[in-house]
């Protein structure tokens, strides 16, 4: 090989990495109508949303996440760096995986996946913001709470974060991905052993239920999918299930609720005819509601509810720190506003149920013990949509939150100039006198 075949070849493929990067931004002649996906295969909010597009049978491009487009590229149409975003085929931006698929429901009924039940809907509204919500916990403890997930788990998102950037490598990125980590320990609880240690058994006892419940329904509301099956396969899948200390628990512990993930990954997959199509019926909440759905309630009374009406008191009350009775252990938190906004979105969905409904859900929940501490402190209302129009993004700002600190950066940068301005007048001034 000559001097200018090797030049040639240098960085080759790191060059088509860059370049795929670029191409996944646009839609071609092909791909014309399609939406446009930025997630990541790890991260729970992804695998919800991705494969509940491959169920729907929502056309999609997907588009990799690496560091630029976290830090800049969706700051740019978000206001901040998260993940999944939406693209629409007119350059809409949609952010926030709940009202994303709340809105796609109505846009594509086929395959529907709220329950016509509205009890049953109701229930499902409940265990998807448990998914979303609770189940974050598990996922930062057992990502980042032992030595073999820490290692392995902060060299693969630096891979992803460096592909297609000649100047990364997973090696640099990781140690930065680890410093991040240790954030989200104090808002989660994260903060003792003994809270580590209550959490490593609260798993265990959820897929004990589980596994009992998927001995004989498919998914959570039966034998077809809903938006709370989605909610919770995010965490399981991204998380616990790619992770190699928690896939050994969840290998051992829960088989059953393995073959649920393996299930759902596939929707959509046409190769091999490996893709399951054909489902069954919702529960039938008038011949009997199963016992392995009330374990499950109990197990979010106990978890979720104090976690999350805690969440919503304290910002309703402006503190930022709150304590919470978790499953009888007192756990100090950090307040978190969007929990308090999607756990309204739960009791008003209650509170916006048939009387005849409300009454047979109130006796479920009493049973469960979701009631009365769900609706104990009332719908105390958060403004942190207020204004705004969730899943759709404008002008770049996803919210009230978002709108305060760009505000607050632009006075900043104001101030800034502002007292250049003045500086540099006091000087030509003194060169003048």
């Amino acid at each position: 090989m000559n001097q200018k075949q090797i030049n040639t070849t240098k960085n080759a493929n790191l060059k088509r990495e860059m370049a795929q990067i670029e191409s996944e931004l646009t839609l071609s002649q092909s791909e014309q109508g399609m939406l446009r996906l930025w997630c990541d295969a790890n991260s729970p909010y992804s695998c919800k949303l991705r494969t509940y597009l491959n169920y729907k049978g929502i056309p999609y491009k997907r588009m990799r996440i690496n560091l630029n487009a976290y830090m800049k590229e969706i700051p740019d149409r978000v206001g901040m760096s998260i993940m999944p975003v939406i693209l629409t085929a007119n350059d809409d931006v949609l952010q926030d995986t709940t009202p994303i698929m709340a809105l796609f429901e109505q846009e594509y009924p086929n395959n529907a996946c709220i329950p016509d039940d509205q009890r049953l809907a109701f229930i499902m509204w409940l265990l998807e913001d448990f998914g979303d919500e609770y189940l974050t916990r598990f996922s930062m403890h057992c990502r980042w709470g032992n030595q073999l997930n820490r290692s392995t788990l902060s060299h693969r998102l630096g891979r992803n974060m460096s592909y297609g950037n000649m100047q990364l490598h997973a090696s640099n990125v990781a140690p930065m991905i680890l410093a991040r980590q240790a954030g989200f320990d104090a808002p989660l609880g994260l903060v003792s052993d003994e809270i580590r240690q209550g959490l490593d058994k609260q798993l265990l006892e959820l897929l004990a239920i589980l596994e009992t419940h998927f001995a004989d329904y498919q998914f959570l509301l039966g034998d077809r999918p809903s938006l709370a099956d989605f909610a919770v396969y995010g965490h399981f899948q991204a998380h616990l299930y790619q992770d190699p200390h928690s896939a050994q628990i969840l290998e051992v512990h829960g088989s059953r609720t393995c073959n649920w993930l393996d299930t759902i990954t596939e929707f959509g997959d046409i190769r091999g005819s490996s893709g399951q199509t054909e489902f069954g019926d919702w529960i039938n909440l008038n011949q009997l509601v199963p016992e392995s759905l009330k374990a499950l309630l109990t197990f979010v009374g106990k978890t979720y509810i104090p976690f999350a009406s805690g969440a919503a008191l304290a910002t309703s009350q402006k503190h930022k720190n709150y304590v919470a009775k978790v499953d009888g252990l007192e756990t100090p938190f950090m307040t978190f506003q969007y929990r308090a906004w999607s756990f309204e979105n739960v009791q008003n969905e209650f509170n916006e149920l048939v009387p005849q409904d409300k009454i047979f859900v109130q006796t479920l929940l009493h049973q469960t013990q979701v009631q009365p501490a769900m609706m104990a402190n009332g719908i105390l209302h958060c403004d942190l949509f207020d204004g705004f129009s969730p899943p759709v993004i404008h002008n770049a700002t996803a919210d009230a939150r978002v709108a305060y600190l760009k505000e607050k950066a632009n006075k900043k940068a104001q101030a800034k100039a502002d007292k250049k301005a003045k500086s540099q007048q006091e000087e030509q001034d003194a060169t003048n006198e």
